[in-house]
């Protein structure tokens, strides 16, 4: 049995691509707003997202315009992606 992803699980995903502590994460809440965050690291982000989540992530309409952290969180637990 696959181990549910958790919101623990995204935000150390995103942490690591962005080079960011993902306790932060939260806290900052809004890409734009990390200074290594750019184009590249929303696909980088996307691309390991879909790759946690079983390729999963297409369930999520217009996942590349999602600039919050939060909201990002709380679009995958709505689509029972993440517990």
């Amino acid at each position: 049995m696959k181990k549910k992803v958790s919101e623990k699980d995204i935000l150390i995903i995103i942490g690591k691509i962005l080079k960011v502590n993902h306790n932060s994460l939260l806290k900052i809440d809004n890409y734009s707003k990390i200074k290594s965050w750019d184009s590249l690291a929303q696909l980088d982000i996307i691309s390991a997202l879909d790759k946690k989540l079983g390729g999963q992530i297409g369930k999520v309409k217009n996942i590349a315009e999602i600039k919050s952290i939060k909201k990002l969180i709380s679009i995958l637990r709505k689509k029972s992606l993440i517990v």
